[in-house]
């Protein structure tokens, strides 16, 4: 899921400029927004089934209707919202807000002292032709649902592996960033090149723009187990190779 943060100062245009890119995002995959309401309570409507329920403690609340489900959950921190839009197979993210949070940012109008600025007041077509310099984010059933693709009875193994950068300084995490995440694509392309038509993701949770432990999640796809056994198998070799280590992996 590629995470897109529009920030800048209230009244800048930020809301114009994410309906902009909606649409254009739209045509290249499921896309969704978060927004920050600041200082301003989300009012739900009294009396409802759906609020009495969070009322009297769900953790969330659903409604279904012809055309749309609506659901309410308490989790309120980015994380959260993060991993339940990669779960549900977001593609594009827009995050409206937060201007204080160390996303790569765009950044609409003036906003003095503003960091992680990537692009500055561009249109929507300089987004799209600019998307990766924006991160990626995947929550472990993201991840799965990516390389299950369109089959449903696709074979799917999952994995997690700690990070050997993740008590670091930041300076040391960010190097261990940009060090680790070529390694990581070859070792995609090695178990891929196997027979067997595995499709395999290996994504670096990069806990210092997203929050939490840096964490390796691991993903292998393929139409027979054997395949996908024989893929996820290559991909766990040469983890381990790399992070120098013979440590059982988690999954």
């Amino acid at each position: 899921m590629r995470v897109i943060h529009v920030a800048g100062v209230s009244g800048s245009g930020k809301t114009t400029f994410i309906r902009s890119l909606i649409p254009m995002l739209g045509q290249m995959g499921p896309t969704a927004v978060v927004k920050h309401l600041g200082h301003h309570s989300y009012s739900l409507e009294a009396g409802k089934d759906t609020t009495l329920f969070l009322e009297e403690g769900a953790s969330a609340s659903a409604g279904v209707d012809k055309e749309k489900a609506v659901v309410v959950v308490r989790g309120n921190t980015l994380r959260e919202i993060f991993t339940l839009m990669s779960s549900i197979g977001t593609e594009y993210l827009l995050v409206e807000g937060w201007k204080t949070h160390p996303l790569p940012k765009v950044l609409i109008g003036d906003l003095p002292g503003a960091t992680d600025v990537v692009l500055s007041n561009p249109t929507a077509g300089e987004v799209i032709d600019s998307l990766e310099l924006f991160p990626l984010y995947y929550s472990p059933e993201g991840l799965a649902r990516k390389v299950r693709g369109e089959d449903p009875g696709r074979v799917v193994l999952t994995g997690q592996y700690p990070s050997p950068c993740d008590r670091g300084t930041p300076d040391s995490r960010r190097e261990f960033y940009l060090r680790f995440s070529p390694i990581l694509k070859e070792i995609a392309r090695g178990a891929e090149s196997r027979p067997g038509g595995a499709h395999t993701m290996v994504h670096l949770h990069r806990g210092l723009i997203f929050g939490g432990e840096d964490v390796i999640l691991v993903a292998v796809g393929a139409p027979a187990p054997a395949a996908a056994l024989e893929a996820f198998s290559s991909c766990h070799r040469h983890m381990l190779s790399a992070l120098g280590t013979g440590s059982p992996h988690k999954g």
